[in-house]
């Protein structure tokens, strides 16, 4: 008499675990496409678990409304992929800076694209390793300035770059 739950055909049997594993897979290669679309990013964001999240984070195209969205998230580890993605607004960034977690704090001041005015606002952090990180970080891009002959530095350069955003 047949199987008919494939095990006579040599097939592994359908289950809920393996429908799970290749749901998972799924989500996180389209969470890692940079070509998915923000809309799909932002519906995928309302169902993934953390390590995704983290991915839809650091994706060139989730848009500045999913970003913002994940920046409150429980997980430090999607916080730092929020703060690390160009896409992430200013007033995000700002909350950021001020994030309880020391791992975020450290990632936004170790980042050579954030803002002076953010850099500048984590020199007096509590925490001495990312008040010194923030201090290397902004001493590596004024000097990198100076040699390309750009000498605007702090609040000038972020209202400069937020006007030119729009």
């Amino acid at each position: 008499m047949e199987q008919l739950d494939g095990k006579a055909r040599g097939k592994e049997p359908a289950t809920s675990s393996a429908l799970g594993r290749e749901e998972m897979r799924t989500k996180f290669a389209m969470a890692v496409n940079p070509n998915t679309p923000a809309k799909v990013l932002q519906d995928l964001a309302d169902t993934a678990p953390d390590c995704v999240l983290e991915r839809i984070a650091e994706n060139p195209r989730c848009s500045p409304e999913t970003l913002s969205k994940l920046a409150a998230h429980c997980s430090a580890a999607v916080r730092v992929a929020v703060a690390e993605n160009t896409n992430t607004v200013l007033d995000v960034l700002l909350t950021l800076v001020q994030d309880e977690s020391v791992d975020v704090r450290y990632s936004i001041a170790e980042n050579h694209s954030m803002p002076f005015g953010i850099l500048e606002s984590l020199i007096d952090d509590e925490n001495p390793y990312v008040s010194m990180r923030a201090r290397k970080t902004l001493a590596r891009l004024v000097e990198n300035n100076v040699r390309r002959g750009h000498f605007k530095t702090g609040m000038d350069t972020i209202f400069e770059q937020k006007f030119q955003s729009g």
